[in-house]
């Protein structure tokens, strides 16, 4: 079993300053704005604003998950119990949704049923520092970096998504 230790504050700085995301892809947010959407088009139309406030509180509860959320997630990087353990990738491929995806070992060293989306295709073997922002068990939420250019490999953008933010 491998060994687990805090986070130094070079990998920290890196959280800090590594680009906010959501989740959300901009696949998912175009799905929401047709819900929303024809919703609003048909109050101006019949000149009906009795469920005005239903879409205002739709898109309060968008800028939430869009921008709050994330801005919440990167408070927690200034934990000090964050821990991180040195890894490696075992596969790497294609996905449909995301550029690449990749499979690593785990603490145990038998590999996760989670694939990562990555910004990049890495070779089998590559060492990565995997950082586990919300603990042990919550696979989803681990941060890749590479463990020689010290960049962060995780990375939600998907095929559909138009701009880079």
């Amino acid at each position: 079993m491998k060994k687990t230790r805090k986070i130094t504050e070079e990998e920290r700085d890196i959280l800090l300053h590594m680009q906010l995301r959501s989740k959300l892809s901009l696949l998912v947010l175009f799905y929401i704005f047709g819900l929303i959407l024809p919703f609003l088009t048909c109050m101006i139309i019949t000149l009906n604003f009795k469920f005005f406030y239903l879409f205002i509180v739709a898109l309060f509860l968008l800028f939430i998950i869009i921008f709050l959320i994330p801005k919440l997630e990167k408070n927690n990087y200034m934990q000090p119990g964050i821990e991180a353990f040195e890894s490696e990738i075992v596969a790497s491929q294609s996905h449909d949704l995301y550029y690449y995806v990749c499979e690593i070992n785990g603490l145990d060293n038998v590999f996760i049923d989670h694939k990562y989306p990555v910004n990049t295709k890495l070779s089998k073997g590559t060492e990565v520092t995997v950082i586990m922002v919300e603990g042990k068990k919550k696979y989803k939420d681990y941060i890749l970096l590479d463990k020689k250019t010290k960049k962060v490999l995780t990375d939600y953008r998907t095929r559909f998504d138009i701009i880079d933010c």
